[in-house]
């Protein structure tokens, strides 16, 4: 992983980091969260829960929606 990661130019990419991002992102997309657990082989639906706490950016993204134009 590291040595296509290098490759790629990416810092700081691992596996995790990339199941972490599919997970968020399907959560993100609406994806329920048993079946993101079912595409994680999470036992428990606590464990996939936590893909939903919003990101510094989720939440930057909140707020310019709202910033006056």
């Amino acid at each position: 992983m590291r040595k296509y990661a290098r490759l790629a130019g990416l810092d700081r990419v691992t596996v995790h980091t990339l199941r972490h991002t599919f997970c968020k992102m399907l959560v993100d997309a609406g994806e329920s969260l048993d079946r993101v657990a079912a595409l994680a082989a999470h036992a428990s639906l606590n464990t996939t829960a936590r893909y939903t706490k919003p990101s510094f950016t989720d939440l930057e993204k909140a707020v310019a929606r709202l910033a006056w134009e």
